[in-house]
């Protein structure tokens, strides 16, 4: 009976609201900025609030647990179909590198048939495909600068919320190490980090207003704390560094009393948070995380036993948890077990049935994808950069010259950690990926516009 009342519900949504939700938007600016901002800060709110699961096997320590429907989507749907009524010239179904995400889909798909349980490699690419949905959504309904500032918005809202449930966490409940409406703290603090640099972009970028400028440094000090409380050592690292850069490269437009005068307010604030939160660092510093002692190096010593011995397609999409474990992995489980003896500690063979995932995103593809689907996937990350940069480039000197400088900078930075962390396979943090390169690709888009308008001037 709960599976069919969820079935009920997801049909509603995917083929009633967000059919509808396109039908009312057509022809209207304010309401499609609004359900833009929306769309961005309702993805803060804990997963139950927009995800379902269908044959949900929660068990199951791989990355896809059952077939998810993610209502985001929905939105997505209602969006693309507003601008396809519409009958917007700037509309299209293949808007730029969307082949390069259904290239890396399809090609992962390829190692389904190799899959231990192919069901289970069946789960994630149900899941990856139907972010097409969020791409072509956000792609439609970005038309110009006022739709770009409306997403931001809605991001900026949602890390204060997210920033004040962290404060309740800590300093109310006592928690330590604080998650947020987040399943682990860690997709937190990339998630806030990620939002953070292209929010600041837009706060030191001359032509913001002051009240987008007061809500954008706002979000973007809370993205600070919310790194802070989650105690990350990475985050708060990358955090700084991708901070620095996005502020040094709007020197290099020119120096301004905004900037200036953000730049030590940023300053200030940080090493006075810091100061705080400096006792909960502290007790993390004396863990021993020396490669040979991190269980992730371990993992990661599976990981490359299991591309050794299917270079190609991989043990399956989503399978990394079947073929390290035992009992169907026992010659693959042997290396974790190995290297929790060597440690001392005595093996029962019953607690290596669920053995954990690597935490490196490109390890956990090269085992499950092979260097096919690790390759398709480095062409979109690619291509990704390669729009943020020549958006940069085009739009310099344009008021959104600094967010997209922004945006580059958070991109290349997670793609970074991702060698620590699989977090761009967790639907919050890959969702606002998706949202994000659907507005480098509208800011494709609009570069090559402007060219194709630029050479038809001048053959004139």
């Amino acid at each position: 009976m709960k599976t069919i009342i969820k079935v009920l519900v997801i049909a509603f949504v995917y083929l009633g609201l967000g059919p509808l939700l396109g039908m009312y938007l057509n022809g209207k600016d304010f309401a499609r900025r609004v359900t833009l901002g929306f769309m961005a800060w309702w993805l803060v709110r804990p997963p139950s609030d927009f995800t379902l699961m269908l044959y949900s096997i929660d068990s199951y320590r791989g990355h896809a647990r059952g077939f998810e429907f993610n209502f985001i989507e929905a939105i997505g749907i209602g969006l693309a179909l507003g601008a396809l009524l519409e009958k917007r010239k700037d509309f299209t179904f293949l808007p730029p590198a969307m082949w390069a995400w259904g290239l890396w889909v399809a090609v992962c798909m390829m190692s389904i048939p190799n899959a231990m349980n192919p069901l289970y490699a069946a789960m994630p690419a149900f899941k990856f495909a139907k972010m097409a949905f969020v791409f072509l959504g956000v792609f439609a309904a970005i038309h110009d600068e006022r739709d770009v500032k409306a997403v931001m918005r809605g991001f900026a809202i949602a890390l204060i919320l997210q920033m004040l449930v962290c404060l309740w966490n800590r300093y109310v409940l006592g928690g330590f190490r604080v998650m947020g409406w987040f399943e682990h703290q860690n997709p937190m603090s990339m998630w806030s980090y990620m939002l953070a640099f292209p929010i600041l972009g837009l706060a030191i970028s001359k032509e913001t207003s002051m009240r987008d400028v007061v809500l954008c440094f706002c979000a973007f000090a809370s993205a600070g704390l919310v790194v802070v409380l989650s105690v990350s050592r990475a985050s708060l690292a990358a955090f700084a560094i991708g901070s620095v850069i996005v502020m040094l490269g709007s020197f290099v437009q020119g120096i301004t009393g905004r900037r200036v005068t953000l730049s030590i307010i940023g300053a200030l604030g940080g090493m006075v948070v810091m100061a705080i939160a400096a006792d909960t660092f502290m007790a993390r510093m004396g863990v021993d995380s020396s490669p040979q002692n991190d269980l992730r190096w371990a993992l990661n010593e599976q990981s490359a036993a299991l591309l050794r011995d299917r270079p190609l397609v991989g043990v399956g999409w989503n399978n990394f948890g079947l073929a390290n474990s035992r009992p169907l992995g026992v010659k693959y489980s042997e290396i974790l077990e190995q290297w929790e003896r060597e440690r001392g500690r005595s093996i029962y063979t019953k607690n290596f049935m669920r053995n954990p995932l690597t935490e490196s995103l490109y390890w956990l593809l090269l085992a499950e994808t092979g260097l096919l689907g690790f390759s398709a996937f480095m062409i979109f990350i690619l291509v990704t950069l390669w729009h943020g940069l020549r958006a940069t480039i085009c739009f310099w000197r344009t008021p959104l010259g600094l967010f997209f400088f922004g945006m580059l900078v958070a991109l290349t930075i997670t793609y970074f950690h991702g060698q620590v962390e699989r977090v761009l396979t967790q639907t919050k943090n890959l969702t606002t990926w998706i949202m994000f390169c659907g507005i480098l690709s509208r800011a494709e888009w609009w570069r090559r516009r402007e060219k194709a308008r630029a050479k038809a001037l001048q053959n004139s």
